[in-house]
């Protein structure tokens, strides 16, 4: 009974959210993690949400380094799964896949 408790519990967990290399846009085109912003734009039709801000991060010898992130929501409706496509200093570097929309 235990095991299947703990079985469940994995699933759920990683049906929350999944990590992809490439995400298939609405119109059917394929883009991959390492794809410009603008072969995104190029490719996918406009995502449901677009967010930008910047980053900071230390580096090793004590200065800020300042990274664009630019983050695309592609939200469909309730019959098909939320797409999350974060881009960093203008490349794709990761798709993840939500639940299903709203």
């Amino acid at each position: 009974m235990k095991s299947l408790f703990l079985l469940s519990a994995v699933l759920i967990f990683f049906t929350e959210e999944a990590s992809a290399d490439n995400f298939r846009c609405p119109n059917g085109s394929i883009i991959s993690t390492g794809d410009s912003i603008s072969e995104a734009m190029v490719k996918c039709d406009p995502p449901t949400i677009k967010i930008k801000r910047t980053d900071s991060e230390d580096t090793y010898n004590g200065r800020v380094r300042y990274i664009e992130v630019e983050e695309w929501t592609y939200n469909q409706g309730p019959n098909t799964l939320v797409h999350y496509l974060t881009f960093r200093n203008g490349k794709l570097i990761e798709v993840k896949t939500g639940t299903f929309g709203r």
